[in-house]
């Protein structure tokens, strides 16, 4: 599939310079990040959230954090919650579910996204499936964010390294 025809669009109407680059199939930000071979701090991961409303606003932080819901709930004092599959695929129809590009001017959602973005030289961000990402330098990144909020949206996830593998032999 490579970049989804929406995100060309709008990367294009705007004059952003970007690479699309292709890695081994991967889902989840930091699955990706990992199998792209990126520091997961670059990857610009995409969650959608919806108020009461159904008004949508797409958080876009580093693939090594997570959302402080509560932050993003006091920024727009309103309850904001996790949006479902159904309402992802509906709103990224030109996606594979799981991928959406952390671009939600692309497809007429309201952004916000975490400052720490900033402190990398490069962002990647999905393309659209599970097989490409988009590189930008973080002043494209920035330009193309230019009228959407930012804030410290996100903390630093705290990584646990799965358990090491006992013998059979232990057990017997």
């Amino acid at each position: 599939m490579g970049i989804a025809t929406s995100l060309k669009q709008h990367l294009d109407s705007m004059g952003i310079a970007y690479i699309v680059t292709q890695h081994p199939y991967a889902e989840g930000s930091a699955n990706t990040a990992r199998s792209a071979k990126i520091p997961p701090q670059c990857m610009a991961k995409a969650v959608l959230f919806r108020d009461e409303d159904f008004n949508y606003t797409l958080a876009v932080l580093p693939a090594s954090h997570k959302v402080k819901r509560h932050t993003i709930n006091e920024i727009f004092d309103r309850h904001m919650e996790l949006a479902d599959e159904e309402e992802t695929l509906e709103l990224f129809g030109d996606c594979q579910f799981g991928a959406i590009p952390a671009v939600g001017m692309a497809y007429n959602i309201d952004v916000i996204w975490d400052d720490s973005l900033q402190d990398a030289s490069y962002i990647w961000i999905e393309a659209g499936d599970h097989e490409h990402l988009i590189r930008l330098d973080v002043n494209s990144f920035t330009r193309l964010m230019d009228n959407s909020l930012h804030e410290h949206i996100s903390t630093a996830q705290r990584y646990h390294p799965p358990p090491k593998q006992v013998p059979l032999s232990y057990y017997w």
